[in-house]
């Protein structure tokens, strides 16, 4: 398991999400989602517009995921590297990678 129980409650209480997914000229594309949900290693979240981002992982599924939080006062970060795809209506991100940043 790359998600731990502390960055799992990070993103459970997080408002905002922000996924970063990459544009065919190389530039990033970040977009902020409201929360998700975690199972396991994926972090599910519903897809509104996300034209740019679907199309974006048409060609590349490698994506980040950030979240942050306060936690009794004190703020609460995590970084996620992994791969993403739509389906049924969902935005599914598999971490593969695990950073906490705060």
């Amino acid at each position: 398991m790359v998600i731990n129980e502390e960055m799992k409650n990070v993103i459970d209480n997080s408002a905002f999400l922000t996924i970063v997914t990459m544009c065919p000229d190389g530039t990033p594309h970040p977009i902020i989602v409201g929360g998700g949900t975690v199972d396991g290693d994926n972090i599910t979240v519903g897809v509104y517009a996300m034209k740019v981002t679907q199309e974006n992982l048409k060609n590349n599924d490698c994506t980040m995921m950030l979240a942050a939080q306060m936690i009794e006062g004190a703020p609460k970060g995590c970084r996620f590297t992994g791969t993403a795809k739509v389906e049924n209506g969902k935005f599914v991100f598999t971490a593969t990678k695990a950073e906490a940043l705060i």
